[in-house]
């Protein structure tokens, strides 16, 4: 009787989609798909420059994209600066509407189409041009042979 609910536990984790599958190395860190907005945006996290928080991007139009991909703009949101080295325009957080004066865009383009695949991301300070580069490379889960 437990066999038959365990295989089927078993079945629906192994068709996951990439969403929670999804994590990049990159040199600063892991960088992890941690979920999708009924808006289109993906969220991914990644460490702050503090070290001990993460930072999140939003990703427009990335959610349920695991074929095909290719550039995609956001923007990116950490933790709050003092008002000295703040944008001097703060904007909306996408989740929690709270006003947010560190962030900046950001321009995500695949270089493999299809999950899983590594991508080249920049990024810039509040509305400055994109001036940062980063680069993800996928880790995946060797199979058991």
């Amino acid at each position: 009787m437990l066999r038959i609910p365990l295989m089927a536990a078993a079945a629906l984790a192994c068709t996951g989609t990439a969403l929670a599958d999804e994590v990049w190395t990159s040199q600063i860190g892991d960088v992890i798909y941690e979920r999708e907005l009924p808006t289109g945006e993906a969220v991914l996290s990644y460490p702050a420059a503090d070290g001990e928080a993460r930072g999140l991007a939003y990703i427009e139009g990335l959610a349920q994209q695991y074929e095909g991909r290719g550039a995609f703009e956001g923007v990116w949101i950490e933790d709050d600066l003092p008002s000295a080295d703040a944008c001097s325009v703060s904007i909306a957080d996408p989740e929690t509407g709270a006003a947010r004066n560190n962030w900046g865009r950001i321009e995500l383009v695949f270089t493999e189409p299809d999950f899983p695949g590594g991508w080249v991301a920049i990024r810039g300070d509040c509305f400055n041009q994109p001036d940062s580069y980063l680069i993800g490379k996928p880790l995946v889960a060797e199979s058991a042979e």
